[in-house]
């Protein structure tokens, strides 16, 4: 019987990643902050965002998660410096952010870099959401011969491209007739994405009679007041 009789697949392949020799461009590197922030979204989608210096111009800096087969209290996320062709050794700060909803452990996260770890709780730390930066407009096309059509649009800063956003109206609605309550849906990149923050554009339309005086954005987004086009 070999010694990876009892494993399951998912183990053994597992393990024949991890014996293979790693990178000779690629180092963990250390980092000076990180943090967890949720997006309110529905649902809701985390951020991890890390800082620090690194001892070359010319690095590139990623946050990579770890291969579990399965999720662990902390997810472990290494902070790796990737230096190709002829190094500019000068320290430079960076800032590096990577969506963290799908590998997420029970408890939360566990930044790694190569001589500083730090384990950031996120499942029971309600209070670090923050609001993802947006500009929001409403009107109403009353010209004739009609219906009536709304138009609700957003110009959203995401942390990373590759998001998909979406309006939808919510149901059941509010008590107020005059008031379109509309759930904002964020679906975060798959895969590796270029860490950089990216403006993501979102429009809902809607034929409508009787008209809105207001759109609200859940969850806890703004109330817009609808403008009229005559």
């Amino acid at each position: 019987m070999t010694s990876e009789s009892h494993l399951g697949p998912d183990e053994v392949q597992l393990r024949t990643f991890t014996e293979a020799p790693p990178a000779t461009t690629s180092r963990l590197i250390d980092f000076e902050s990180a943090d967890v922030i949720m997006l309110k979204t529905f649902p809701p989608q985390y951020v991890l965002r890390v800082k620090g210096t690194k001892p070359w111009a010319n690095m590139t800096v990623g946050l990579v998660p770890l291969v579990y087969v399965r999720q662990p209290e902390y997810w472990e996320i290494e902070v790796v410096g990737t230096l190709a062709g002829v190094g500019l050794p000068v320290e430079t700060p960076y800032e590096v952010s990577l969506p963290v909803t799908s590998t997420l452990g029970t408890v939360g996260v566990e930044v790694v870099g190569a001589t500083t770890r730090e384990r950031i709780d996120v499942l029971d730390n309600p209070g670090s959401a923050l609001p993802i930066e947006a500009e929001w407009t409403a009107f109403v096309n009353r010209q004739p011969p009609g219906p009536f059509t709304l138009r609700v649009a957003g110009r959203l800063q995401m942390p990373t491209p590759g998001y998909t956003v979406t309006l939808t109206r919510t149901s059941p609605q509010g008590f107020n007739p005059r008031d379109l309550l509309l759930d904002l849906e964020v679906v975060p990149p798959a895969g590796i994405v270029a860490q950089v923050v990216t403006e993501v554009e979102v429009t809902y339309k809607e034929r409508t009679e009787a008209g809105f005086d207001t759109v609200t954005i859940l969850p806890g987004g703004p109330s817009i007041k609808v403008e009229e086009v005559s």
